[in-house]
């Protein structure tokens, strides 16, 4: 569906164009209505188990690990960078 203002594509939910703020016409949100009905009959593996990612112990602990390495090579760099420059 598109917007009777500005012409643009309209959202899936709500009454209103989120471009130009017009509201959609009463065509428009029976349809709206019609086709969430239809899309609200199948559900997804994650909608029924939660969108959200799940991280295991291992992973945070190798997040972690990875974390500290890069850190401490930077700093490791910054002291052999202030070395050389002091020689020079």
């Amino acid at each position: 569906m598109y917007c009777h203002k500005c012409g643009k594509y309209l959202p899936n939910e709500g009454y209103v164009c989120k471009f130009c703020g017009a509201l959609m016409t009463k065509e428009q949100i029976e349809n709206q209505k019609r086709l969430n009905n239809k899309a609200s009959s199948v559900k997804l593996k994650s909608e029924l188990y939660g969108g959200e990612r799940i991280i295991y112990k291992k992973e945070k602990e190798k997040n972690n690990l990875t974390g500290i390495f890069f850190i401490l090579g930077i700093i490791i760099f910054l002291i052999i960078l202030a070395i050389i420059l002091n020689v020079l």
